[in-house]
């Protein structure tokens, strides 16, 4: 087959999509993936060919279009959010985010319309926020299968969606597009998965966390249980507080070792001379390198550094601040896996909890448990062969 893959310029979306594109690769697929010139590298450094568009697109200029002329929204929750979040924040964040998805879409059309027809794809695969995927998908009769990232937050979107890409699909030809695709490749742990109505193609999460090398003292045992504390790629956007200080701070007393993973872009709003002496900073090491010596993590609960935890069997401890970062963790606490503290929850109660997590063994037992599950599902190379079938029909 030729497979297009479809990404937004974010690590932590496409990073969900490497183990499938290898796996294609491996059993003689040919692989392309779309994207915006900027994020074409971290393509090219994942092993991958990179098919980029004619132009980086200004997300912040697609926001300020969205704000000054906000779609209609609806006022009752969708099916899996409470109207009590809907009326807190749900609505307002989503009215937002999906309506610049949406515009971000439209710009990228005809770039993603034109590569689509030079390559003739199989089968387009998307990240579940490149809403172009199956627009274009639908205008050329390709099939086209939504890869989600974890948990699957878009779902609820399913049907708020459509009305705003409803210019783009008759711009296309193609009217109202399912966003969802005509299959979902789901890579979340069934115990952790939100209930769903998709056709399902389920898949082992792999961690990848973007390239990188192995430093030495990760060779060395540590003298000291582990913690790991990170805050995502992209840690200063999206107006989530930075709360790495406080949490390291909240460890400083603790006879643990604590390794700090920053983006470069964040390295720089936690100075070294503040740092306690049982901390270390280090900047962009890819999380699966980190995690098998970690005995737990704290970090805002995003989902690729959740599952890339469990995948070690380590338990966490999550601050969400945004509403997906909400909906993310329950599935976690739930297991029983980890704790959720409010980020305003003050440097004692944190350092309570962490203390909690890294002494009370049901944590890691849930952690390994779900492990276990996670290494039971197919892996990329046996959901090729599903997408194989899929595509003979």
């Amino acid at each position: 087959m030729r497979v297009l893959f479809v990404t937004t310029n974010w690590g932590s979306h496409y990073y969900h999509l490497v183990p499938l594109v290898w796996a294609m690769r491996a059993t003689g697929h040919e692989v392309y993936v779309s994207c915006e010139p900027a994020f074409a590298e971290t393509i090219v450094r994942s092993g991958a060919t990179a098919v980029p568009t004619s132009r980086d697109v200004d997300q912040d200029e697609l926001m300020k279009r969205v704000l000054a002329d906000p779609p209609d929204w609806p006022d009752i929750a969708p099916e899996g959010v409470s109207q009590a979040e809907w009326d807190g924040s749900w609505r307002a964040v989503s009215r937002r985010a999906f309506p610049m998805f949406a515009e971000l879409a439209a710009e990228l059309a005809g770039d993603v319309l034109r590569q689509t027809r030079a390559l003739r794809p199989d089968l387009i695969v998307y990240e579940p926020t490149s809403f172009v995927a199956p627009l274009v998908g639908a205008a050329m009769g390709i099939p086209a299968v939504r890869h989600v990232l974890g948990v699957d937050v878009i779902y609820m979107a399913r049907n708020i969606v459509p009305p705003v890409l409803r210019p783009l699909a008759d711009r296309l030809g193609v009217g109202d597009v399912d966003i969802l695709g005509l299959a979902t490749i789901d890579n979340c742990p069934p115990a952790m998965q939100l209930p769903s109505q998709v056709n399902r193609i389920r898949t082992r999460f792999v961690p990848y966390n973007g390239s990188g090398a192995m430093p030495d003292w990760l060779l060395e045992p540590s003298p000291r249980r582990r913690v790991g504390i990170s805050w995502g790629l992209c840690a200063s956007d999206r107006g989530r507080g930075f709360l790495v200080p406080e949490l390291v701070k909240a460890l400083s007393e603790f006879d643990v070792e604590v390794v700090v993973t920053l983006s470069a872009a964040d390295r720089k709003n936690l100075p070294e001379g503040e740092l306690p002496g049982n901390a270390r900073v280090v900047e962009s090491l890819p999380l699966h390198l980190l995690m098998p010596s970690c005995d737990a993590m704290l970090h805002q609960s995003g989902i690729s550094t959740m599952l890339t935890a469990l995948s070690y069997g380590v338990p966490q401890l999550v601050l969400p601040q945004m509403p997906d970062e909400l909906m993310e963790s329950r599935p976690l606490i739930a297991a029983g896996a980890g704790i959720a503290v409010a980020p305003e929850a003050g440097l004692d109660t944190i350092a309570e909890r962490a203390a909690e997590l890294v002494t009370v063994p049901s944590y890691r037992e849930a952690a390994g448990r779900l492990r276990e599950e996670i290494r039971r599902q197919p892996s990329p190379t046996e959901t090729v062969k599903e997408l194989e079938a899929f595509v003979r029909g």
